[in-house]
């Protein structure tokens, strides 16, 4: 069923909202009319059964049944050095549609691109969720330096650094790991510097991802993917409840 970001209307919960852009994509891609039914959610982690209702801004739809969310049961917050060009565009996509919870994009030292396109990751993000179901758009932070970035890191309960240089399997350290809220560092297109892998070393675990050298952008969908596979279905916390093995 085709699906739409919308916003239940602060006066009727009974009724969705839709902004200008998805109303156009409605009605103009999509060939929606009145009467049509679609999976409406808010970014939030709620969707619903929907119909459409008006298609003149703002568009409203009448909520049919509340749906089950579709959401991952960790949160996995990626630090991703920027890349250059829009590679970071291709990180928030394909990240988002594997399950990743928030996108912190960081300058290092050896990081080339300055800018900060954060609205338009936020925008790649909300179309991502939408298109793999998923019923949260992840957050997409503003642009922090390394410094600013490491304090975040070493606030998660699973600290995983991505090194060229070696490091642990990040299968298995994933693996033996309890926590549910995971960060994932990822460095620039040259490497860490040597100070910045010392600094990532103290608070958290270097990791590399098997004996290729991976692009950036690479390494951070891959990553993604191992914690995808290895935690998708059952977190560490439910499988402690259920007396399994993550």
């Amino acid at each position: 069923m085709r699906r739409l970001l919308a916003s239940p209307d602060p006066q009727d919960r009974s009724v969705l909202l839709l902004d200008a852009r998805q109303l156009r994509h409605a009605v103009r891609v999509l060939r929606m009319r009145p009467g049509d039914r679609f999976v409406a959610f808010d970014g939030l982690g709620h969707q619903w059964e929907a119909e459409l209702v008006e298609t003149r801004v703002p568009g409203r739809a009448r909520v049919l049944r509340e749906l089950p969310p579709a959401a991952v049961p960790y949160r996995l917050t990626v630090y991703q050095a920027i890349p250059k060009g829009d590679r970071m565009d291709l990180v928030v996509r394909m990240g988002t549609e594997l399950g990743v919870s928030e996108f912190v994009p960081v300058r290092t030292r050896r990081t080339v691109a300055t800018g900060d396109r954060q609205y338009r990751w936020r925008r790649v993000a909300a179309e991502a969720a939408k298109q793999c179901g998923r019923s949260t758009v992840p957050e997409v932070a503003p642009v922090v330096e390394f410094g600013q970035a490491v304090d975040r890191f070493r606030q998660h309960e699973v600290r995983l650094a991505l090194w060229e240089g070696g490091g642990r399997p990040l299968a298995s350290v994933l693996y033996e790991s309890r926590g549910d809220d995971l960060g994932i560092f990822v460095g620039p297109e040259g490497g860490f510097d040597p100070q910045e892998v010392a600094s990532l070393e103290r608070v958290g675990v270097l990791c590399t991802l098997g004996p290729l050298v991976l692009r950036t952008e690479t390494a951070a969908v891959a990553a993604a993917a191992v914690v995808l596979a290895l935690r998708g279905f059952t977190s560490p916390r439910a499988a402690a409840t259920l007396g399994q093995r993550p």
